[in-house]
C-alpha cells in the first residue's frame, strides 16, 4: 500500500474512511469571510421559486360549486357601466329564487337551506355556523346551553315562530331600527344604520323573497364584483326550547298557570328582544337579523363578523369605494365640510370612530372608543353653526352617546335650534354635535364614494398575484390607456380573507401604488400616490377630479408582514385532516378559499409557465455559451499547436543542415582508413550477398538490440550503429578490417530513411518491423500528468499551450474525481444543519386586483409584460449566440474543409476527447494517420505535405552526442482536423513498408 492510502481514500475509489470528530468538527466550523457570510444568508433568506396554494379541496370538481360562483376560463368583459354587474347579480338571484319557491310549493314544504342549517347545526353541537375554522366564538355544548349566564345561541326558531306579525321591510325603513345584538360587528350595524338612513338603501340588497315559503334572497359586493345569498327564515334564540332543560322552565313551572309552555314561549321566545344577534326596533320587524344571517353566510359563519371597519360594510354593502382618513391629516377643514361631509348621503356615506391610533377603550365625554358611529346628517343652522347628526348603532338608550354641546338636553339645544333640526330628545341613540367637537374628539373617518346614483360611472379591473420579496420595492405592473378626460378613481385591494378565516396563512399585506406617466418613471415623477390606509389595509384609494388623455403607468408595491405564531394554509389543512371532525367546515371554507384564489391562478400558472420558459432558455443560452467557449478554446490549442509546430520545424531544418553541414566538414577532415571502402558507403547500408560463403545455415544477423535501445511511449528512440566489422565485413569477402589506432568509441553514422527533411519517424530493423502491434513504437500516449514539457536546442522552450492536463485526463483521473466528488457531496449532506439548509423562511404571494372607475367608455387596463419583454431580449441573445456558434463551425468546417453539421460537430468532440485520453495501437495510429486519398484540389508538393504534417505535429527532437533522438509526434486525428494530419505518400510509405 503507498503512502498516499493513509490520506482517507483508497485506490479502488471507495468512500472515505471515517476522521476523527476533532477534525469534522474543525472543519464544520470554518467560516466565510463576513461578506461572504452575508451575501449567502441573502440569497438564501428569499425562495427563488414563489409559490402559494389556490385550491385546498384540489380533489374536488366545478360541479359541487355553486355555478354561478366558477370562474369562466375566459376573463370578463371590462369596462362595463358599474350598474351593469349590480344588474347581472340581481336577475341571477331572482331566477334563483324563485325557481326554489317553486320547487318548494311542489312538495309542500317551507324552504331550508341545506348549507346553511344554522338548526341542525346546533342540535348535533356542531357550530359551523357560528364558528369559525381557526377559533371557536361559541361555545357549543350541553353545558353551556344549560347556564342561562353563557353567551350562546339556545335554540333556533322560524320567522313565523318567533314573531305575532312578522314584517320584512316597511314602507320606509328607519336607521333608529337598527340594534345590535351579542356580536361585536358594530362595523356592520353602522353600515346598516347608514344604508337604512338613505331611501332604497336596504330595498337595493333585499332582492326576492317570499315571507310563507321562507326564503330571502341577497346580494353583496365582494372583491370588485356582486355575488348572491340566499337564506332561510331561521333565527338564533336568547332562551332554549321548552323541551330543554332551563331556569326559566322551572320558575314558570313554579306559577299557576294554565298553559306554561305557552306562557314560556310567549315571554322569551317571542318578538325581537328574543333573538340572539342583531334586531329591529320594531318587535315584528325582521329585515334586520335575516340580513345580518345573509352577510353571515356569505362570509362562512357569524363568528367572521367579529370586528371590522365601516368603510368595509359600507363598500359590501354599496359597491363604493372607501378612502380611510386621519383628522390631523385634514388640510381645509371648510372644504372638507363643503365638498365632502355636506354631500353626505349623496355622493359620500360616513363612518367615524376614535381611540383607535392610542388603544384606549374608555369613554370621551360619552363617546366610547373602538366603537363604530355613522354620520347621518350635516346641517348648517341660520346661526352659521355647523352640526352633524351621529348614531350609536348599540341603539341602547343614552349608552355611548355624546354628552357635550349640543347633546340630548344641553343648553345649547334651544327650541329654535330643536324646531330647525327637526330633532326630538329620545333613546334612539342619536345625537348631534358640533363639527369643531366632531374633529377634536373623533380622531378616524370612513368616507365611501357613492357610485348607485351615478350612471355614467364605468369600471375596469384586473387579477393578479404578487411575489412579495422580503424587502419591497415599487414595480411597474399596470397600464392605463385613457381615450378622452376624465375623472379616474384607482383601487388596489387584496382578497377579502373575511370568507375564509382560518386559511388566512402567516403573511398580512399591506398596499401602496403610484401613478405616472409613460415616459417619467422616476421614483419622484409621479402624478399621485395612494392613500395610506393605516388600519383599513383590505384596500388603498385614489381620487382624480380630472385626468387628460393618454397612457400612464402604475407602479405596485406590496409590503407582507409574516406571523410565525400563525398556521400556514397546508398546517390547517393537515391538522383538520388528521383530526378528522371537521370534514364539512374544512370543505366550506376550503371551497370559499379555492374561489377566491381562483382570481389570480391564471396569472399564477402564466407566471410559472413563463418562469419554466425563461429558465430553459437560460438553460440553452448556459449551454451554447459553454460550446461556444470549448470551441474557442479547442480553435486557440489548435493555433497555438500549429505555430509551435511550424516554429520547431523551422529550427529543426535549420539544426539539422547545421549538423550536416558540421559532419560533412568533419569527414572532410578526417583521414580515411584504407581498409574501410568508405567512398561506396556514404549515406545508406549496401548489404551484398557472398556468395563464397553462402552454407545451408543462414547468417545470424547482427544483433542491435543491446546497442540499438527504444524508449516508448513519446521518448526518445536512439539507434546507434555499431562497428560493423565482423559479421557484415566479412560477408563481403575482405579481411579483418584492423581498429583505429584511437581507442575511443567507434564512429557513429546517420542513416536517414530518405534525402530531404526527415519522416515523422525513425529508422527501425526488419526485427522491429515485424514485432506485433502491442510492442509497437507508434504510441501516441500524450504525456503523464505532470511531466516536463521536453525542451531541446532544436525546439522552443517556450511553449504557450496551458491547460494541456484538462484536455489530457486519462479515464482513471476522470473516475477517480468523480468518485471524490460524490464522496465530498454525501459528506456534505451528513454535516448536522446549521441553519442553511432550513427551508426557506419567506415566500409570500399576495393575490391583488386593480379596479379603476372612470366615465371613458374606452379605457383600457393592460398588464405590463415585463417578463415577456426580458423573454424576448433573451430569445434576442439566445439566436445571436447561436448564430455566432454557427458561424464558428462554418469557419471551422471551411478550415478543416468538412460539412459536418453542429450535432456532428459536438459528437466529435466528444471523440476527440475520448481519442485523446486512450492510447493508440500500432494499427489503429495507421488507420489514423492514412489519409483519404487527395482529390485534384487539394494536391500539393511532397515537401509542403511534410511541412504541413510536421507542423499539424506536437514533436520535439533532442541530440543526446552524435546519435540522433527522434521523438515520435503526438498527431492530431480529430476527425474534423484530418486534413490537417495528410501525410506525404513517401512518408506514409516509409511508416507501412
Amino acid at each position: 500500500m503507498s503512502s498516499d492510502d493513509s490520506s482517507g481514500t483508497n485506490n479502488r475509489g471507495g468512500p472515505p474512511a471515517p476522521q476523527n470528530s476533532a477534525n469534522s468538527k474543525s472543519k464544520k466550523k470554518k467560516k466565510l469571510p463576513p461578506q461572504e457570510t452575508i451575501d449567502k444568508i441573502w440569497s438564501r433568506f428569499s425562495a427563488s421559486r414563489f409559490s402559494k396554494a389556490t385550491k385546498v379541496l384540489s380533489f374536488t370538481k366545478h360541479t359541487l360549486i355553486d355555478p354561478s360562483k366558477v370562474p369562466t376560463t375566459s376573463p370578463p368583459p371590462n369596462n362595463l357601466l358599474v350598474s351593469e354587474d349590480f344588474e347581472r347579480a340581481v336577475q341571477e338571484c331572482r331566477a334563483k329564487v324563485k325557481k326554489l319557491i317553486k320547487e318548494c310549493r311542489r312538495v309542500n314544504m317551507r324552504y331550508r337551506d341545506p348549507t346553511f342549517d344554522i338548526d341542525w347545526d346546533l342540535k348535533w353541537e356542531k357550530g359551523y355556523c357560528l364558528n369559525g375554522l381557526a377559533e371557536s366564538k361559541f361555545e357549543i355544548s350541553g353545558r353551556a346551553f344549560v347556564n342561562p349566564n353563557s353567551t350562546v345561541p339556545k335554540a333556533v326558531k322560524r320567522v313565523h315562530e318567533i314573531f305575532d306579525k312578522p314584517t320584512f321591510l316597511k314602507a320606509k325603513v328607519s336607521p333608529a331600527d337598527v340594534k345590535q345584538g351579542s356580536l361585536g360587528d358594530c362595523w356592520l350595524m353602522a353600515s346598516l344604520t347608514a344604508l337604512a338612513n338613505m331611501e332604497v338603501g336596504i330595498q337595493r340588497i333585499c332582492v326576492e323573497y317570499d315571507t310563507t315559503i321562507g326564503i330571502y334572497g341577497f346580494v353583496f359586493h365582494r372583491d370588485g364584483e356582486w355575488i348572491i345569498s340566499i337564506i332561510d327564515d331561521k333565527l338564533y334564540l336568547k332562551s332554549p326550547d321548552w323541551d330543554s332543560p332551563s331556569v326559566q322552565r322551572h320558575l314558570l313551572e313554579q306559577t299557576d298557570r294554565e298553559d306554561v309552555e305557552k306562557e314560556y314561549r310567549k315571554t322569551y321566545q317571542t318578538g325581537s328582544q328574543a333573538l340572539f344577534f342583531a334586531h329591529c326596533r320594531d318587535q315584528n320587524e325582521t329585515w334586520l337579523p335575516l340580513l345580518e344571517k345573509a352577510y353571515a353566510k356569505a362570509h362562512g359563519d357569524y363568528a367572521a363578523l367579529l370586528g371590522g371597519w365601516i368603510g368595509e360594510g359600507v363598500e359590501d354593502l354599496t359597491g363604493g369605494v372607501t378612502t380611510e382618513l386621519l383628522t390631523s391629516d385634514i388640510l381645509d377643514i371648510d372644504e372638507f365640510w363643503n365638498n365632502e361631509i355636506m354631500k353626505v348621503n349623496k355622493e359620500f356615506v360616513f363612518g367615524c370612530s376614535t381611540g383607535l391610533l392610542d388603544g384606549g377603550y374608555g369613554t370621551r365625554e360619552g363617546i366610547s372608543e373602538g366603537h363604530a358611529y355613522v354620520i347621518m346628517e350635516a346641517r348648517e343652522l341660520s346661526s352659521g353653526e355647523r352640526l352633524l347628526k351621529l348614531r350609536n348603532p348599540w341603539g341602547k338608550g343614552k349608552k355611548g352617546n355624546w354628552e357635550g354641546a349640543w347633546s340630548d338636553g344641553s343648553k345649547e339645544f334651544t327650541p329654535e335650534a330643536q324646531q330647525e333640526l327637526n330633532h326630538k330628545f329620545g333613546n334612539d341613540s342619536v345625537f348631534w354635535i358640533s363639527y369643531q367637537d366632531l374633529l377634536r374628539k373623533y380622531q378616524h373617518f370612513d368616507r365611501t364614494r357613492l357610485f348607485m346614483d351615478s350612471p355614467d360611472w364605468r369600471l375596469t379591473q384586473k387579477w393578479i398575484s404578487m411575489e412579495v420579496p422580503w424587502k419591497a420595492e415599487f414595480e411597474q405592473t399596470f397600464r392605463i390607456v385613457l381615450r378622452k378626460e376624465s375623472p379616474v378613481i384607482l383601487v388596489l385591494s387584496q382578497l377579502d380573507d373575511r370568507y375564509f378565516d382560518g386559511l388566512q396563512g402567516q403573511y398580512s399585506f399591506r398596499l401602496q401604488f403610484r401613478l405616472h406617466e409613460v415616459g417619467s418613471p422616476g421614483e419622484e415623477d409621479y402624478i399621485v400616490r395612494s392613500h395610506g390606509n393605516y388600519l383599513m389595509e383590505r384596500s388603498v384609494v385614489t381620487e382624480l377630479k380630472r385626468l387628460k388623455a393618454g397612457t400612464y403607468s402604475v407602479f405596485i408595491m406590496v409590503v407582507a408582514d409574516r406571523d410565525t405564531s400563525a398556521a400556514s394554509v397546508e398546517d390547517v389543512v393537515k391538522s383538520q385532516c388528521q383530526q378528522k371532525k371537521d370534514n364539512d367546515k374544512l370543505a366550506q371554507v376550503g371551497q370559499a378559499y379555492d374561489l377566491a384564489h381562483s382570481k389570480g391562478a391564471q396569472h399564477m400558472n402564466s407566471q410559472v409557465a413563463t418562469r419554466k420558459a425563461k429558465e430553459k432558455a437560460e438553460a440553452r443560452a448556459s449551454r451554447i455559451a459553454i460550446r461556444r467557449k470549448a470551441w474557442e478554446k479547442r480553435h486557440q490549442q489548435r493555433e497555438i499547436i500549429r505555430k509551435q509546430g511550424k516554429k520547431n520545424l523551422d529550427k529543426r531544418e535549420r539544426k539539422e543542415a547545421k549538423d550536416e553541414a558540421e559532419e560533412v566538414e568533419e569527414e572532410e577532415k578526417e583521414p580515411k582508413d584504407q581498409g574501410v571502402q568508405t567512398d561506396d558507403f556514404k549515406g545508406t547500408t549496401i548489404q551484398k550477398e557472398d556468395k563464397a560463403s553462402q552454407t545451408e545455415e543462414p547468417v545470424p544477423e547482427p544483433n542491435v538490440s543491446a546497442t540499438q535501445p527504444v524508449v516508448e511511449n513519446n521518448k526518445a528512440v536512439q539507434v546507434s550503429i555499431e562497428d560493423f566489422s565482423g559479421s557484415t565485413i566479412s560477408s563481403q569477402g575482405t579481411a579483418s578490417t584492423p581498429k583505429s589506432s584511437s581507442a575511443s568509441s567507434p564512429p557513429v553514422m546517420r542513416v536517414p530513411a530518405q534525402a530531404g527533411p526527415p519522416p515523422p519517424s525513425c529508422f527501425i530493423p526488419s526485427q522491429r518491423r515485424s514485432s506485433p502491434p502491442s510492442q509497437s513504437r507508434y504510441s501516441r500516449r500524450p504525456p503523464e500528468r505532470g511531466q516536463q514539457y521536453i525542451v531541446s536546442d532544436g525546439e522552443s522552450s517556450a511553449s504557450p499551450i496551458s491547460e494541456q492536463d484538462d484536455y489530457f485526463k486519462s479515464d482513471d483521473e476522470q473516475a477517480s474525481k468523480s468518485r471524490q466528488t460524490v464522496a465530498g457531496d454525501a459528506s456534505k449532506q451528513k454535516k448536522e444543519s446549521d441553519g442553511d439548509d432550513d427551508p426557506e423562511p419567506w415566500n409570500a404571494v399576495c393575490i391583488v386586483g386593480f379596479r379603476v372607475y372612470s366615465k371613458d367608455e374606452g379605457l383600457e387596463v393592460k398588464l405590463y409584460e415585463e417578463g415577456k419583454v426580458e423573454d424576448e431580449l433573451l430569445v434576442g441573445e439566445l439566436k445571436n449566440v447561436s448564430e455566432a456558434c454557427t458561424d464558428a463551425d462554418d469557419e471551422e468546417g471551411d478550415a478543416n474543409k468538412t460539412n459536418s453539421s453542429k450535432t456532428a460537430t459536438v459528437a466529435q468532440g466528444h471523440a476527440e476527447v475520448e481519442r485523446e485520453s486512450h492510447p493508440m495501437s500500432e494499427a489503429n495510429y495507421h488507420e489514423a494517420v492514412v489519409p483519404v486519398q487527395a482529390q485534384e484540389s487539394d494536391k500539393v508538393t511532397v515537401t509542403d505535405r511534410k511541412r504541413e504534417a510536421a507542423a499539424s505535429m506536437d514533436s520535439t527532437t533532442t541530440t543526446n552526442g552524435d546519435a540522433p533522438i527522434i521523438e515520435l509526434p503526438a498527431i492530431e486525428t480529430k476527425a474534423d482536423t484530418v486534413e490537417e494530419a495528410r501525410l506525404s505518400p513517401d512518408s506514409t510509405n516509409t511508416l507501412t513498408n
